[in-house]
Order: C-alpha cells, then sequence, then structure tokens
C-alpha cells in the first residue's frame, strides 16, 4: 500500500485505526512507522527464533533496524507496534485494510536515516553477518525456531568477488540444518582460495616461475590453503580473537571441543600437545593472550612477537577445517557428528566461521 493509499482509507470513517501514537509517514511513497521502512526477507535461517523482533546494530552497537520474523504470524492491526505496523502497510493492498489475514513473509526495518547506508554496506552480505537474505521486490518462506532472539550486528565492508560467492552465501541461509548451513559457509572460503590464486596468477602476466609458484601452493593440503588464506587475508585479528574468547566461555562445549579438536584431533593442530594446557587456559583466565602465557601455551617473548595473533588464526582455520570435515566425512577416523551436536555446530563452529568470513571478505 502506497502511503497516499493509507492517508486515504484512514480519512474515511468508521474505518479502524493504528495506535495514535505510532507516526506514519513516507519515503519515495512507502509507509514508514516510526521512521522504520519495510525490507522483504527472501529466506532466513532455521538458527533465527520466530515471532520475534530482534534489533540490528552496527558493529558499535548503534541501531540500524529490526529483523522481524513474522511470516504466518496473523494480523492485529490494532496491537501492531511500530515494526508490525510498517511491515503490514507495506505488504497489503488497500482492499485488504483491517481485513483478516496473515504476513506473507518476514521483513528488515530498517530506520530511514541509515537506509542508504544499510543498502550500500549491509544489504548483499547480511547472509553472513545475518542468517538471512532479501531485497525490496519479493518473498518467501522462512523456517523453525533454534535460539532466543539476540541483537544481530551487521558487518560493513564484506564483499562479494564473485557471483559464485554471493549464491554460496544465500544457499547458507535457505538451508535449515545446522550440519548443511556449515559446509555451504565453507564452501565461501573454498572459493576465495580460488578467487585468490586467479587473482595472483592474472598479476603475473608472463611470469612462469611465479605461475608454477603459485600452482604448487595450490595444490597444497586443504588444511595448509586455509591457514594461508586466513593468515593473509583476514582483516580484523582482534575480532576472531574476541570471538574465540567468548565461545570458550561456555562450559557446555568443554567435551565435545575436546573430542573434535584433540581426541579425534589431526595433523596441523596449533595446540598440538597443549590439551591439558589449553583446558586450564579456557576454564581460568580465558583464550587470551594472558590467559596463553599464563597457561604456558606461548612465552611472554612470543606474546609480544605478536604471535599470540598468529596462534589465533592457526587455531581457528583448524577448527574450522576439523568441523568440516567431522560433518563431510562421517567416517571412522573423524569426530562423526550426532544429531544432538548440531546445537555446537550452529552455536559454536558456525560463529566462529562467520566471523572469519566478515574478516576474510573484506
Amino acid at each position: 500500500m502506497q502511503y497516499k493509499e493509507y492517508k486515504a482509507i484512514i480519512r474515511s470513517e468508521g474505518r479502524p485505526k493504528p495506535d495514535p501514537t505510532l507516526k506514519v509517514g513516507a519515503l519515495k511513497g512507502i509507509c514508514t512507522v516510526d521512521g522504520l521502512y519495510p525490507l522483504p526477507v527472501i529466506c532466513a535461517s532455521s538458527s533465527i527464533p520466530r515471532a520475534a523482533a530482534i534489533d540490528v546494530t552496527d558493529e558499535q552497537q548503534h541501531p540500524i533496524g529490526i529483523l522481524l520474523t513474522c511470516r504466518d504470524e496473523e494480523y492485529a492491526l490494532a496491537k501492531f507496534g511500530a515494526a508490525h505496523l510498517a511491515a503490514y502497510l507495506f505488504e497489503i493492498s488497500p482492499d485488504q485494510y483491517s481485513q483478516p489475514g496473515r504476513f506473507l513473509t518476514d521483513y528488515a526495518l530498517v530506520k530511514r536515516e541509515r537506509l542508504k547506508e544499510y543498502r550500500d554496506n549491509f544489504l548483499a552480505s547480511a547472509a553472513i553477518w545475518g542468517g538471512f537474505w532479501h531485497s525490496e521486490q519479493s518473498s518467501t518462506g522462512v523456517m523453525a525456531p533454534a535460539r532466543p532472539p539476540l541483537p544481530i550486528a551487521a558487518q560493513s565492508g564484506i564483499k562479494m568477488p564473485t557471483s559464485l560467492h554471493t549464491e554460496a552465501a544465500k544457499r547458507s541461509a535457505m538451508l535449515p540444518y545446522a550440519f548443511e548451513r556449515y559446509l555451504k559457509l565453507y564452501h565461501l572460503l573454498e572459493l576465495s582460495f580460488d578467487y585468490d590464486t586467479v587473482v595472483r596468477i592474472r598479476a603475473l602476466r608472463d611470469d612462469l616461475h611465479g605461475i608454477g609458484q603459485i600452482l604448487s601452493q595450490h595444490k597444497s593440503n586443504e588444511l595448509v590453503r586455509l591457514k594461508q588464506l586466513i593468515l593473509e587475508k583476514c582483516s580484523d585479528k582482534s575480532a576472531v580473537a574476541r570471538c574465540i574468547e567468548d565461545l570458550c566461555r561456555e562450559r557446555k562445549w568443554d567435551v565435545i571441543a575436546r573430542d573434535i579438536f584433540f581426541t579425534f584431533g589431526k595433523d596441523g593442530n596449533p595446540l598440538s600437545k597443549k590439551d591439558t594446557q589449553f583446558a586450564s587456559m579456557v576454564t581460568g583466565p580465558g583464550f587470551n593472550q594472558a590467559g596463553a602465557v599464563s597457561s604456558n601455551i606461548i612465552s611472554a617473548k612470543q606474546a609480544q612477537q605478536g604471535e599470540f595473533e598468529e596462534l589465533v588464526l592457526e587455531t581457528s582455520a583448524y577448527w574450522i577445517y576439523r568441523v568440516r570435515s567431522s560433518i563431510a566425512h562421517n567416517r571412522i577416523g573423524e569426530y562423526v557428528m550426532k544429531p544432538q551436536d548440531e546445537e555446537f555446530v550452529e552455536h559454536f563452529a558456525e560463529k566462529l566461521l562467520r566471523q572469519v568470513l566478515a574478516t576474510v571478505l573484506r
């Protein structure tokens, strides 16, 4: 419904009106409510709670808007707050006003003063930082709840270097299960390594010796390639370090993390033969530089030389790869994922993978 159509309706005698404290305005003919502009969500991950209004903030925790998972909710005009009313006025036609019905899709409600910034910096990468994707034209469905609603922090500057990256990111948001979603997100790292190889070869022109070196690296062990990619491309090492520290604070993941990363560990573990020190660190001071030194994982001199950041990135690569192998291979010799492990993948491994992707794709 256009704003002018809404104004004509509420001037009519006897037509029910929304909460009078809500301010309905217009932006290029589209109804806004309390400054919230509606963008239909095409698909939201099953990890996002249903029937929820979830704050979306930027990296400084400043509000951008609200993700409203309202698909299939009944219309309730008299009870609508600003977010629901903005979505409702966008979705219905004038002859549907105040009639029974249900929302056809979910919505991202963006503050009008940040709408251009959101379109330029956040919209295309929402499938990575938020687990949903959307446009201003069409809509389809979403899936089932998995966790309590928490604020979603949009991250600016994420680039999609190829259409394959964009498609993989979208598919990750469409998949209903954490295992499959994780593999599709991991696919973005594989695509990024291949893309980087192509860029490096193009830059060499006719330097055959240099091309040989690049192709030799490209054929390396997958974990070696992954570490190389993350070490070279990570644009915010401190963000990855904070993510790992936060994840390791949750004691419920201790057993499965030990099993995947140590009991069923493979070559390339930067914490190899340091499982006791690792346990002491994460249950004590935490996975941070001071904790790594006090737990004898690295020395004070190594910390001064910046080796803790390198440890964080190599550990991230190893953990991401081990979870990927456990999901993809599902065989003797690997940790075999069980249905109850999906919670770990969603709330631990997927969060780490998303954070790494957000720093690599910049």
